[in-house]
């Protein structure tokens, strides 16, 4: 038997709540912020195994970030892992249907997409030249793709340590949450607070 997890009943209801959020069509960003050791990832975790049980068709895509790792888009690297072998597990046309205009720019950005067929062989016609512009539209593709998923499932974006994640991932971030229609995910993310980094 697994060990039970001791408390935090308040921050796992609250969590449940925010579920039904956006369950209910309400994309919403949970920071779980606290002191280093003091069980935010623990909490986290045991929120998704918990998620895991009950809705066993969630999207789960976990992300960590390392102080000193230096990795553009850290704060999603682990999670376009995840995503990656979720897509795998789909038959080619449901994965077809699910790709958006120019989703094959999204393996230029995340190379783990290309091990997925029908990212690797998805159209590129009208790809623009400057390499910036490529970005954006790679980015616009995946907020489609996440949201296309989310349509019939919960889609959950886990960050952990969310402090040490690059200015890439932030940028990405952003662009995520002012997109004009984001998709309707839910992203939980631990993090220290300010003063204890500014102390470090």
């Amino acid at each position: 038997l697994a060990p039970r997890f001791a408390g935090r009943s308040d921050e796992l209801a609250e969590l449940e709540r925010v579920v039904r959020d956006v369950r209910q069509g309400a994309p919403r960003v949970v920071l779980v912020e606290g002191e280093s050791g003091i069980g935010k990832t623990g909490l986290v975790s045991e929120f998704l195994r918990l998620l895991a049980r009950r809705d066993p068709g969630a999207y789960v895509l976990r992300a960590r970030c390392y102080e000193n790792e230096a990795l553009a888009y850290k704060a999603f690297d682990g999670a376009m892992d995840d995503l990656a072998q979720k897509l795998k597990r789909l038959d080619v046309k449901s994965c077809e249907n699910l790709l958006p205009p120019r989703a094959g720019l999204l393996c230029r950005v995340f190379p783990v997409l290309g091990t997925v067929q029908a990212l690797a062989h998805a159209p590129q016609r009208g790809v623009p030249a400057d390499p910036n512009a490529q970005r954006l539209e790679a980015f616009r593709a995946l907020f489609r793709l996440l949201e296309k998923l989310a349509e019939s499932r919960l889609v959950v974006l886990s960050i952990d340590d969310l402090q040490w994640a690059d200015l890439e991932s932030f940028q990405l971030l952003e662009l995520l949450l002012d997109d004009p229609h984001p998709p309707n995910l839910l992203i939980v993310a631990t993090v220290r607070p300010g003063e204890e980094l500014e102390g470090a």
